[in-house]
């Protein structure tokens, strides 16, 4: 799907508005670059709610991506799944949620990344 780019809008003073097309964007391409490489999940909870991810929205998650230092990932960490940020100090990994509810995970066994967030949807209005 390609839809218009039709310019900017600020988020805080307001500002005269004029519509001019500067572009056009294909969501497939811009949310997925590696289609076969990629799903979408639905977020339960709100450990990662400071991060702008809210229950119900939709994550794009990336496979086969090696994650990086603060990259939020879903994985398996001693049989259980999670979103979080994945953090690397040394050969040390710590999976930080982005809600001081919730205590950081260093897994005690197993760590098994299965995908690399790379875009959350949200729909506003149904």
């Amino acid at each position: 799907m390609t839809l218009r780019v039709l310019g900017e809008i600020r988020a805080g003073w307001p500002s005269p508005a004029e519509e001019e097309l500067i572009d056009s964007i294909d969501l497939n391409e811009y949310l997925v670059p590696h289609p076969s490489q990629t799903f979408i999940i639905c977020v339960k909870g709100d450990s990662m709610i400071d991060a702008g991810i809210h229950p119900g929205d939709l994550a794009v998650v990336e496979r086969g991506r090696k994650p990086e230092h603060r990259d939020i990932v879903i994985a398996e960490v001693d049989g259980s799944w999670t979103m979080k940020y994945y953090e690397l100090s040394g050969k040390t990994v710590r999976l930080v949620p982005a809600n001081g509810k919730y205590a950081v995970i260093v897994p005690r066994h197993e760590l098994r990344v299965n995908g690399v967030v790379v875009a959350v949807l949200r729909k506003i209005k149904k």
